[in-house]
This record gives C-alpha cells, sequence and structure tokens, in this order.
C-alpha cells in the first residue's frame, strides 16, 4: 500500500466555466515557464522562427477576416508568438506541444479562396490556425512543428495509469481496495465525462469513415458517446441506442477501447448492483464482446473486470453476462455491420438467433445461429440435413440484406 502515493480523480469544473479536461502528466512536466524581456531574434531555444499571420475570428457574419501578423517561435516545447521581433518584446500567446498534438498541412483548396497557405496546429486548450503566402515556407513549418509533436513520449491518461496499477496488484485484494476507493474516476459517476479515458489526438479524425454519417473529433465522439450510455440506465427500449453506440465503434476504431473503459467503468460499484440501468450497461457490453476485440492491454483489464465481478456477485445476472462476455471475447474476430435490432434483442437475453433459410423448390430450414456463426458452417450444417454429404454438386448460399445481397 505504500506504493500507492498519488490520488487521482475525475477532473472538476473551474470556478471559470472553462472546458473541463484531464491533466496528463507529460503536459504538467513541459509546462512552460514564463519567460522574460530578452533578444527574440537570438533565442538560443528556438528551432524555427518567422513572421506569419495568425486567423483573427470575425463576427456570426464574418466568420474570417484578414489575419494579423505575428513573430512566431518554435522551440522544443511550445510554439510561442510575440508583437514583434525586437528584443523585449511580449510574448502573447504559447502553445505547449505534446505527442497529442497535431498539425494539418497546407489546403490548395484554402489557397486558391485566400489567396493564403494555412498550417494549423491543434494543442489541449489552443488551436493555432496560420498563414503565409509561400508554400515553401509553410510547409517548413509543418514539419518542423511534426517533428517536435513526434519526439515527445507518449502521453498517458490517469485512467490508463490506473488500469497498469490494477493489473500489477491484482493479486493484493487491499491494495486494489484502495485504488478503486481513492480513484473515482475507475467506477460509476452519475456525472456527465467532460474528457475522453484514453488519450486522443487534438483535432485529429478520420474524415474517410464509410456512410453518410458525420462526425467531429474523436474526443468530442467519445465525450458524446459517454452521454449516450448514460441515457441507457431510464431507456425503456434501450436497442436502437445500443446500436447507435456501436455503429461510431465501427466506424472509427480507435473509440472501441474508450467505449470498453467507459463500459467498465459504469460497471464498477453502480448504485444498484443488478438493477435494469446497470442491466442495459452489461447487455451493451455483451453486444461490444460480440462485436469488437479491444487492444491487449484493454482486453486484460476487462477479464480483470469481468472476474471480479463474478466473484463479488455469483449466481448473478452481471456473472451470467460476464461468462457470457468472456466466452465471446475469444470468438470475436471481426464483423462488417454492427449487430441487427433483432441480434441485439437475442443478445440481451444471451440466446441465439433462429436463421430462416430457403431451399430451391418448397423446403426451407430453419439454423440456430450466433454471432460467432460462419457462412460456412451454415452451409455445412444445410448439406448435413438436406443429405446432400455425398454429392459430388456444388451449391450457393446468398443471405438478403435489405437493399443488398451476396
Amino acid at each position: 500500500q505504500g506504493s500507492l502515493e498519488v490520488s487521482l480523480s475525475q477532473p472538476t469544473r473551474s470556478s471559470s466555466g472553462s472546458e473541463r479536461s484531464l491533466l496528463v502528466a507529460e503536459e504538467m512536466r513541459s509546462l512552460i515557464v514564463e519567460k522574460g524581456p530578452g533578444p527574440v531574434e537570438d533565442d538560443p531555444d528556438a528551432l524555427v522562427k518567422g513572421w506569419l499571420q495568425r486567423e483573427m475570428r470575425g463576427c456570426m457574419k464574418t466568420p474570417w477576416i484578414r489575419p494579423r501578423k505575428y513573430w512566431f517561435v518554435l522551440t522544443p516545447d511550445s510554439l510561442d508568438y510575440y508583437s514583434s521581433n525586437e528584443k523585449g518584446a511580449r510574448r502573447l500567446g504559447s502553445l505547449v506541444l505534446t505527442s497529442l498534438c497535431s498539425v494539418l498541412w497546407p489546403d490548395k483548396q484554402l489557397y486558391k479562396e485566400t489567396g493564403y497557405w494555412s498550417v494549423t496546429v491543434f494543442g489541449r486548450k489552443h488551436c493555432y490556425r496560420l498563414y503565409t503566402e509561400h508554400l515553401n515556407e509553410a510547409v517548413r513549418w509543418v514539419c518542423a512543428v511534426q517533428k517536435v509533436i513526434d519526439s515527445k513520449a507518449p502521453v498517458q491518461t490517469p485512467t490508463q495509469l490506473l488500469i497498469r496499477d490494477v493489473e500489477e496488484h491484482r493479486d493484493s485484494p487491499e491494495v486494489l481496495k484502495q485504488i478503486y476507493c481513492c480513484n473515482p474516476i475507475l467506477r460509476y459517476t452519475s456525472g456527465p465525462l467532460y474528457a475522453p479515458l484514453l488519450p486522443f489526438p487534438y483535432g485529429s479524425l478520420d474524415q474517410s469513415a464509410p456512410g453518410p454519417r458525420s462526425y467531429t473529433t474523436l474526443r468530442d465522439e467519445a465525450v458524446k458517446l459517454f452521454n449516450s450510455l448514460q441515457q441507457l440506465e431510464s431507456e425503456r427500449d434501450p436497442v436502437p441506442l445500443m446500436q447507435g453506440v456501436l455503429q461510431p465503434c465501427l466506424d472509427l476504431p480507435p473509440l472501441v477501447d474508450e467505449i470498453y473503459c467507459q463500459l467498465v467503468k459504469q460497471t464498477t460499484e453502480p448504485p444498484a448492483p443488478g438493477g435494469q440501468g446497470d442491466l442495459h450497461y452489461w447487455q451493451l457490453l455483451t453486444c461490444m464482446s460480440c462485436t469488437f476485440l479491444p487492444s491487449p492491454p484493454v482486453l486484460r483489464f476487462l477479464r480483470f473486470h469481468l472476474d471480479r465481478t463474478e466473484n463479488r456477485f455469483p449466481a448473478s445476472e452481471m456473472a451470467k453476462y460476464a461468462c457470457f462476455i468472456r466466452e465471446a471475447l475469444g470468438k470475436t474476430k471481426g464483423r462488417e455491420c454492427v449487430p441487427s435490432l433483432e441480434e441485439i434483442l437475442v443478445l440481451m437475453q444471451r440466446q441465439e438467433m433462429i436463421c430462416t433459410v430457403h431451399c430451391p423448390g418448397a423446403p426451407a430450414c430453419s439454423v440456430a445461429i450466433s454471432s460467432h456463426t460462419t457462412a460456412e458452417e451454415v452451409a455445412q450444417e444445410l448439406v448435413s440435413r438436406l443429405g446432400l454429404s455425398q454429392s459430388p454438386n456444388l451449391f450457393a448460399l446468398y443471405e438478403q440484406s435489405r437493399r443488398r445481397e451476396q
């Protein structure tokens, strides 16, 4: 117990009303100490420096106006800008650079519209949109900023650090009890989440996600999905909402680990274990386990959570779901689409689904399938039932789903 020196908890909103955000160790270490007046031109820490124009937001009628010019200096820790490049110039702002920061390459379309090449740098609290009239200068800044970002050690959130602590002390009940007691971020919460449990790059999102759905950023989507999870507790018909949580995980794979961690959190020491709200979480966790495999660290944490639940609530509904989830995780490989509403209904009951196969002519066969049944297994079952195991002929199996057939 003596090794547990730091207690991590869920962040709270400051009195200023600014957005809540998890403070991470790397950012705490790299906070910039205020620099006094000095010869900006001769800054020994400067990697790249020069004049750039920064976007100044206008009103609703003019959302973009002509940028203002500032002197920018890139150091190994931050991107700073000053009122001028003269000695004693006042520093007007600083964007701390960590491994979670991201930078966008110049946009050709924007250049055609405005005559400027853009450089966009995303930080935890700020986003700098910078402009230059020269493409080679924009590329030079993008490459330099990206090199600084790549040099930073990976940021770990409090949840990641606590997952590691839980794994290290899984055989020490007293230490585990203290970890869960001292860190509310591991336990059920009725309040909203203002930052993801896992690290996501600031402003980064794969815009090529399939389908007509549009998303903002991974961080924003993770927070919105937690709000959706909380709605499950009081939802009379949770099936559509469950499917609505599964779909973003399919479109944006980095969210899979995040949702697993959020579900583990909400099923850890809930106010009413085994109540309707708690079981809705377990049912969604069941659907997740039949659709997505988490990364190895999250998978180990999930398995520990399942074991812990079965030990604390033997013969309960939660224990039965935990057992089903453990078996499902051993079979899940990957899917092209999320479970249908019918499949979610049978998964909520931990049952198999009956699939009707129509054969040439009059006969039809009913085959019991699970989320892990393959088309080959269905074909083998049909061959056996129709007495075709000795037939030299070949047959095709077609699946009809809404407007498509495969």
